[in-house]
């Protein structure tokens, strides 16, 4: 969804529009949960996380200004994560399967995608996935609070990596 339509959801949602909540909630829920657990490595804590989300967004909206709708979501996602982690005083380590609703499970069968990306470091993880959700690089770079030329250095390398693992050929 494009910037436009979700900054007009987000203003409908400052005017308690219950409907606009469900619509963002319908579009972004899946990125939420794939970069909450990308901080969490739990399914029950990511959904939390999702629920918690979408409730701040319902009722901090009034401070939201028009800018990255994606990154200012991402960003309420990745500190409640970071939050969770604290409390919890969770491990970093990729355990769990968190693949089976993201766009990767098309194509390819969870526990290679879990094995693929946990040769990747976390920083490098977290990019593949959100660029995988369809987020730019510098939509990235804002979540994750680095340069977006850092960004898509990584993620270069980061896939470099992958197809180096997989065996596969990369044409430039």
């Amino acid at each position: 969804m494009e910037n436009s339509n979700l900054n007009d959801l987000l203003r409908r949602i400052k005017d308690k529009d219950i409907k606009a909540l469900e619509e963002l909630y319908s579009v972004m829920k899946n990125c939420v949960y794939g970069l909450a657990f990308t901080y969490t490595k739990s399914h029950s804590d990511s959904e939390d996380i999702v629920q918690d989300t979408f409730l701040n967004i319902w009722e901090k909206c009034s401070h939201y200004k028009e800018n990255n709708p994606k990154a200012w979501i991402m960003t309420i996602t990745k500190n409640l994560a970071k939050n969770c982690i604290k409390k919890n005083k969770m491990s970093s380590e990729l355990n769990e399967d968190i693949y089976a609703k993201d766009e990767f499970s098309k194509v390819f069968d969870t526990d290679m995608i879990n094995t693929l990306l946990s040769n990747l470091k976390e920083t490098e993880c977290q990019i593949v996935v959100m660029y995988s959700y369809g987020f730019t690089h510098a939509e990235i770079a804002e979540i994750l609070s680095i340069p977006a030329p850092t960004v898509r250095w990584k993620y270069t390398n980061a896939i470099k990596k992958l197809v180096k693992i997989t065996g596969g050929e990369k044409n430039d």
